[in-house]
């Protein structure tokens, strides 16, 4: 997906709304530099949800893992090879085999929800950050909360 294009969420349009009906008010004037911090707090905010969906999906597929290996351990000594899978081919591999995989995706997976878990922590810092600047200059008139 690219994050550079200019699609503002649905919230946003909400925001914009209520923020209008604000300035009609209250009569403020909201300058460029300001619209443009605006936008990059509902960019930050939607990379941030897609963010928390991709954590939720790679929580899901470590269970899987974690599953599996449990299975493996199960049924290790009533079976001399195990199907696994890699993209669309089932391979038949040892029970050790077996394990090893399993904790290498496993490893690689956790790798990839830490790198996740930084990424969104900044986007939360920088969405603080905005949204203290905004709420500052904008009081009550701007609604940078989604419902």
């Amino acid at each position: 997906m690219d994050y550079g294009t200019n699609v503002e969420p649905k919230w946003n349009q909400k925001m914009v709304e209520a923020t209008s009906a604000a300035v009609s008010d209250h009569e403020i004037h909201i300058k460029y530099e300001d619209q443009e911090k605006i936008n990059q707090f509902a960019r930050y905010n939607s990379k941030l949800l897609e963010i928390k969906d991709d954590l939720t999906a790679k929580g899901k597929q470590l269970q899987n893992l974690t599953d599996a290996a449990q299975d493996v351990e199960e049924l290790e000594l009533s079976e001399d090879s195990f199907p696994f899978q890699l993209g669309e081919v089932f391979v038949e591999m040892s029970a050790e085999q077996t394990n090893e995989m399993i904790s290498t995706y496993k490893d690689k997976i956790q790798s990839d929800i830490q790198g996740l878990k930084d990424k969104a922590a900044d986007i939360e810092n920088n969405m603080k950050e905005l949204k203290s600047e905004l709420y500052g200059k904008f009081g009550s008139a701007i609604n940078l909360e989604y419902d």
